[in-house]
């Protein structure tokens, strides 16, 4: 399957340790998911990375991409991963984590908890695709990493509501540590 091939190329890509920013930046742009580079469709698979890294659970992106593959890749990859589908993944691998599909429940959780991975839509309009991250509570706010796919460093809003909105947001999952 293309999920091993892509794990053989992924696994030699040096990346920056920590957290991971800018899917289009750097060797980030060239690990591939699907037959897809992650600077086109990986944003779920950073989002699982950067969260599992905050969580104190590292784990490669190579493996992360190899494992989330067969649970919910969209058409080979071209659209990325179904966010809903990363539901069996979190819990068929013990992640502490609670799916919201309502803004308003998802932000009251997360703003009780610390840590969430949200996907929304990139615009009011479907056609414009959709993003996934990882997302922090911190004391200025809210920290999204991975904000897009220019940004090779994590962005700071003061409000949760400065970054989305009802109206674009699919689905959250909230860390409860």
């Amino acid at each position: 399957m293309i999920e091993k091939q892509n794990y053989k190329v992924n696994k030699n890509i040096k990346l920056d340790a920590g957290l991971l920013n800018g899917q289009g930046c750097g060797n980030l742009a060239t690990c591939r998911y699907g037959f897809f580079p992650m600077s086109y469709n990986g944003c779920e698979i950073i989002a699982v990375y950067n969260l599992s890294y905050l969580l104190g659970r590292y784990r490669p992106l190579c493996e992360i991409a190899r494992e989330i593959y067969p649970y919910g890749n969209a058409f080979s990859g071209l659209f990325g991963t179904w966010p809903s589908s990363l539901e069996r993944y979190f819990r068929d691998n013990d992640f502490p984590v609670v799916k919201v599909r309502k803004y308003e429940l998802f932000k009251k959780a997360f703003y009780e908890n610390r840590l969430a991975v949200i996907s929304f839509w990139n615009s009011n309009t479907i056609f414009k695709g959709l993003h996934t991250v990882c997302i922090e509570k911190i004391s200025s706010g809210i920290r999204a990493y991975n904000h897009n796919n220019s940004c090779d460093h994590p962005v700071i809003y003061k409000h949760l509501d400065d970054y989305m909105d009802a109206r674009r947001f699919i689905c959250g999952y909230y860390s409860k540590i």
